[in-house]
């Protein structure tokens, strides 16, 4: 599995907000963080979908963290970006693996690896990426 730069971005927009107690604009976040404005634009789109920020529009619009920290998984977080938050794709049921009949690791991966894996992910709440 590897972390999407949306997701990656996300994670770096949501620690900006978190330091802030009012609302922000993106011109500022895109100032403080150096992403790219219209990709960030598009990330904090799908997180106000997702209830993690709010909006605000207008002049004095912005972004401001919404969600508790504490009780969204890195699981749920990673979600709203990736299309699979799994080991590989083979563990899906809808995945055709020409190797299937040969491969003496698929169930491993499936029956075990994906799962703790999944459950970390579920264990892990955002607020403790950020308090190191």
């Amino acid at each position: 599995m590897t972390i999407t730069k949306q997701s990656d971005y996300a994670l770096l927009f949501i620690a900006k907000l978190r330091e802030k107690k009012d609302i922000v604009s993106l011109t500022q976040l895109v100032k403080e963080t150096k992403l790219p404005q219209r990709f960030l634009a598009r990330i904090a789109a799908e997180l106000a979908k997702s209830k993690i920020v709010e909006s605000k529009e207008g002049k004095v619009g912005g972004y401001r963290l919404v969600a508790d920290l504490n009780k969204v998984s890195l699981y749920e977080f990673l979600k709203i970006f990736e299309k699979d938050v799994a080991v590989c794709k083979c563990t899906h049921n809808d995945y055709g693996c020409k190797y299937e009949k040969v491969c003496k690791h698929y169930h491993f991966l499936k029956d075990n690896l994906n799962k703790v894996v999944v459950s970390q992910l579920k264990n892990i709440k955002l607020n403790q990426l950020f308090d190191k």
